[in-house]
């Protein structure tokens, strides 16, 4: 099919950085501090370990023969948009200075796991940058720092990785410091706000389910064969006067201040609702994914499923919920049970996240799942023929065999889409194709990516 996939807009660095600025991808300082300030609050669940890392973007090797040049605004903008696209939803991007920008990583299974993924993270921000008529080279120097289990002030946490990631430009052969976290006193400092406490979110999130100030963006899957709609996955924002936010910012708050499940039973009626529009609006998609919180693998959430799908008059067989492997390891017998029912129903089930933590094919074969995702973190390695597409074709090779569908997240390029298929993967979805899109764009944009097949 070509690229169709890719707008043609991506290519440009200025047009680029809007798209950026429009998906709020990069969290401004002040909201940097305040996730900082929840994550170092509260207690990390059991054998779960968060970092933060900081990368500088410096300027290498230039092709270019004409004087075109590029401002370091919109090279760093370049980088974080390659980087953000990897970020898990739990995870966050922000922007440290014009040079530098940060990346908090949560519930990661290990220490080592934030050295990998910030591996990964300099390989895709050191690929070449369109600049005039030649390539860019960035360099990237990274500061790793290992959240402690002290109290420490967010602003020294993240002005001591800021400093780590400067030093290894001068100090480490690999432009790449592991450290720990400054053991410097904070009595006496002062938050500016009370932005970190559980009770500001509890009260916050609480006004924006009763103000209807959380919104559903969605974004298509792609049959890897037909080119075709296969389904939408459905990403909650949260839309707060002017501020759109993003749900790496505030659904870990809700999980750790015990207010998922609202936000939860707010989703499933708000993706049936426009199903319901969609159908009565002439506008029939195959179905809409949604994802379910570890503290919605209940059995509970079967009658919240069941209402859902009655009240918006929605057939079950076009919903799909989206369970990750940690949250099944948290429920294991009402997430078994829970599972069977839905599917007895009419609901399709997707394992999220497949590869990154709790990973056995035991449980292809045990749980009645109708499809598998394949983890951003190892479609952006698919190109490069090592553990990643090793990895990503035992998943499809295994899921084949049960006779359970495969889509790839992430997919950022016509390289990698092409990789993937090569490999077996029923369908895929990323920024190759779309960012997620609200209602009254999603829609024009499936139209025009049709009218293009």
């Amino acid at each position: 099919m070509g690229d169709v996939c890719l707008p043609a807009e991506m290519n440009d660095t200025n047009a680029l950085r809007r798209q950026v600025v429009l998906a709020d991808l990069l969290l401004d300082r002040q909201r940097l501090l305040r996730a900082l300030s929840l994550e170092l609050r509260t207690p990390s669940p059991p054998n779960s370990h968060s970092a933060l890392i900081v990368l500088h973007v410096g300027r290498g090797q230039r092709t270019a023969t004409s004087q075109s040049a590029i401002s370091d605004a919109d090279l760093l903008a370049t980088v974080a948009f390659r980087i953000g696209s990897r970020i898990r939803r739990r995870d966050l991007i922000g922007r440290v200075s014009d040079q530098q920008i940060a990346i908090l990583l949560r519930d990661l299974g290990s220490r080592e796991a934030a050295v990998q993924i910030t591996r990964r993270f300099i390989r895709a921000g050191e690929s070449p940058v369109p600049c005039g008529n030649g390539l860019l080279y960035p360099i990237i120097s990274a500061g790793v720092t290992h959240l402690p289990q002290v109290p420490v002030w967010p602003a020294t946490l993240l002005e001591h990785t800021s400093d780590i990631a400067d030093q290894a430009i001068r100090e480490s052969a690999s432009r790449f410091l592991v450290t720990e976290a400054p053991s410097a006193p904070t009595e006496g400092i002062a938050p500016p706000d009370d932005a970190g406490n559980e009770h500001y979110w509890r009260s916050a999130i609480g006004r924006a389910l009763s103000d209807s100030e959380f919104r559903l963006h969605y974004q298509p899957q792609i049959d890897m064969r037909t080119h075709r709609l296969t389904g939408l996955e459905a990403l909650i924002r949260w839309q707060r006067d002017d501020e759109l936010i993003m749900p790496g910012e505030f659904i870990p708050a809700a999980e750790r201040c015990d207010v998922i499940g609202p936000i939860g039973d707010w989703t499933l009626h708000e993706a049936c609702r426009q199903l319901d529009k969609w159908h009565t609006d002439g506008e029939e998609y195959p179905r809409v994914a949604v994802n379910l919180s570890a503290q919605q693998m209940r059995v509970q959430t079967l009658e919240t499923v069941r209402y859902a799908l009655k009240h918006h008059r929605v057939p079950p067989d076009k919903l799909e919920i989206e369970i990750t492997e940690s949250s099944l390891i948290s429920h294991l017998d009402e997430a078994a049970t829970l599972m069977n029912e839905l599917v007895a129903m009419g609901v399709r089930l997707s394992l999220d996240d497949f590869g990154t933590g709790y990973s056995s094919f035991v449980r292809l074969k045990r749980w009645p799942f109708g499809t598998v995702k394949i983890d951003y973190q190892f479609v952006a390695g698919v190109l490069l023929g090592g553990y990643d597409t090793e990895l990503i074709r035992a998943i499809i090779a295994i899921a084949r065999k049960l006779e359970i569908e495969t889509v790839a997240e992430g997919v950022e390029t016509s390289a990698q889409r092409d990789a993937l298929a090569s490999l077996g993967c029923h369908a895929w979805q990323g920024y190759h194709c779309t960012r997620p899109l609200p209602p009254g764009h999603i829609e024009t944009f499936i139209r025009d990516w049709h009218g293009r097949l």
